[in-house]
Order: structure tokens, then sequence, then C-alpha cells
């Protein structure tokens, strides 16, 4: 392996090597994920095989000969998974060849990128003032809890021995488990001990649950899953809690579903490695990803923007589920982000396939 290689390979970013004639010398780890081809295929070609559209060459060639760094914005790559629209960042190499023309590094960052940043950080901040919303709450339900507590069991103690005390107990027993989840609410913002965890089996688990719970509606289950994931290194009962309220969130959907009646009620769950990806502002060399589809009701226009706010659900349940899911997520540095399209909602969770438990 050449020094060339050594250094670009140490970057995350997308990094292809160019030499005389734009002619592609090396390219690194990153580069080859993104384009989903070798450098072995690659070398030797011209870059320009993989751009559909006109580029000035001419005016390219006069940044590198002046030793200026330029940009393309908004570039075409035509490649083998299909087309990618990227942006362009192309640095001349000062060559000690005095032949050597338009030797130079080209950045390959997605066009998208820059608004999946702000697209994240904005869901993070709303991911913080909601759990803020949520302790808040928490707070102000907690002393009512405990007066209904009390009063129950003082009316227990104060009935007739020979009065059915059925009613009391209900009483007292959901006083008990609001209580739980109040506390739970008011946690710090901590996540229990991690543990290498296989996601399928927390999927299948949060999916056993909800079945019991909705033998009501027919719906198909598809499961989409790679196999070839890993065990990842998180907190398995928080992330099942976030998995069962996104499925839960789509098993009502398509229950509310006015023209479900017409059409197949399904899910699909997917799984998939996706490399070099951005949570916010920080890049990460993989992440998992978990799909959650359904082809039902939707979400409407004017709730999407703030449906991981709590209260805010478009359906007659609390709309915590899905907030208290994103805090989850987000506190193993990952994120909730949600798609619609052609009558099909999902919800992608992404989670690094490793993260720094005391951020």
């Amino acid at each position: 392996m050449n020094t060339s290689s050594l250094t670009i390979n140490q970057l995350s970013t997308a990094i292809i090597h160019l030499g005389d004639d734009f002619l592609i010398i090396d390219l690194n780890h990153a580069a080859e994920q993104i384009l989903g081809l070798s450098c072995r295929q690659l070398s030797g070609k011209p870059v320009f095989e993989l751009i559909s559209g006109e580029i000035d060459r001419s005016l390219v060639s006069q940044f590198i000969e002046k030793s200026v760094s330029t940009s393309v914005q908004d570039i075409v790559m035509e490649l083998p998974k299909g087309p990618l629209t990227v942006n362009l960042i192309i640095t001349p190499l000062i060559s000690d060849k005095p032949k050597s023309k338009n030797s130079c590094l080209l950045e390959i960052q997605s066009s998208e990128t820059p608004k999946n940043i702000q697209k994240d950080l904005r869901l993070q901040q709303q991911s913080r003032v909601s759990e803020q919303l949520i302790r808040n709450l928490a707070h102000e339900i907690k002393n009512p809890l405990g007066g209904i507590k009390g009063a129950g069991q003082l009316l227990e103690r104060k009935l007739p021995t020979d009065f059915p005390k059925k009613y009391t107990q209900i009483i007292i027993r959901e006083a008990n488990r609001l209580s739980q989840l109040v506390d739970r609410l008011l946690m710090p913002a901590k996540i229990e001990e991690s543990r290498l965890t296989n996601i399928h089996l927390l999927i299948e688990q949060a999916l056993e649950i909800l079945l019991l719970q909705n033998q009501q509606h027919k719906i198909i289950i598809i499961k989409d899953y790679d196999p070839s994931i890993p065990e990842l290194m998180i907190a398995p009962n928080q992330i099942e809690q976030a998995l069962l309220n996104l499925i839960k969130n789509s098993i009502e959907a398509l229950g509310q579903d006015a023209n479900q009646n017409d059409k197949t009620s399904q899910i699909v769950l997917r799984t998939r490695i996706k490399n070099q990806y951005t949570i916010g502002d920080q890049q990460y060399r993989q992440v998992l990803k978990v799909d959650i589809e359904d082809n039902g009701c939707g979400i409407k226009n004017e709730l999407v923007n703030d449906i991981f706010f709590p209260t805010i659900s478009g359906k007659q349940s609390s709309g915590l589920g899905l907030s208290i899911a994103q805090s989850l997520v987000q506190r193993h540095q990952g994120i909730i982000e949600l798609e619609q399209k052609d009558g099909i909602t999902c919800f992608s969770l992404f989670l690094p396939m490793s993260f720094d438990q005391n951020n």
C-alpha cells in the first residue's frame, strides 16, 4: 500500500485521488462505500465516466493550475446502485512532476447531508424540550396521585369488613402503577447498564407483546432483517420500549384508517447497516437503521414537523409514545426520523454501532 492510500484511508470523508487528465489513482474506504465500487474497479479510469451532465473541465483545470480549491454543487453520479446527487470539493495537489496535470483530491459529499444535519439538530432540540415538558407534567401528577392512593387506603379501612373491596384495590393498584411510571419519567436522563444485545430479539419481543394485545387486527407482518448485523452495546430495555412505541403507533394507524377495508393492513420491519452516516453534526462509520413501515392512515401534514412533541399524535391516545421513543434513542446518540411517501409511513430508528455511554 502506498503513502497516498495510507493517508486518505485515515479520513472518514469520501476522497478520490486523481492524477493526470482526471484519471483515478486511488480512493479511500469511505469513497468505496458511497460509490459501491472498489479501488481496483476504478483505478485508471477517468472520473468523468461516473458523472452525468456537463462540468467545465477547462475551468476546473485552471483552478488546479492556480492551486485554488473549488466546489461543484448538485452533480449526479451514475453508480451501479443508482444515481446519486453529490457536492464535489476539488483540492489541487502540488506535484514535483512538472508534466503532471490536474492532480487533485476529490471530496464527495452527499447533497442531502446539510439538510439532514439541520433536520436532526431540530429533532434533537425538540427531544430536549419534550423531555423537560414530560418531567414537568410528571411533577404535577405526582402529588395528586399520592392523595388518590391515600384516600383509597383510608376508604378501604373505613369500609365494613363484609363490603367488597375490589374497587378500592383497583384504585390503589392503579395509583401505584401510575406512581411507578411517574418515577421513571422523573429519573435522570441516563441510560441503564448497557450490554451486547441482538436488535432482532428486541424487535421480536416488542412485536409479540403488541400482537397479543391487538389480536382483533388482521395485520400482515413482513420481516426484512439483515442477519449479518452484529450485537450492539445498548440498554436493551430502553431500546425495546422505543421499538414497542413505534410499532404500536403503526398498529394504531392501521386500526384508524377508514380506507383499510379496501386494502391489506401491512407492517414492514427492516434492518440495515448504513456506512458513513451523519446523525446531527456527528458522522459515524457505521449505524444501524431499523425501519417500521405501515400503509395506515398516515400523519397529517400539519403535524409532521412536531410529531415528536408530547401530546402531538393526531390520534386519541396521549401522544407521549413517540416523544418518549425519541428521547430513549437520543440517549444512545441515535435519532428517529419520519418519512411519508405514496401512502407509506416510515419511522426510521438510527443507532451508532458504538456510542459513548457517558456522553
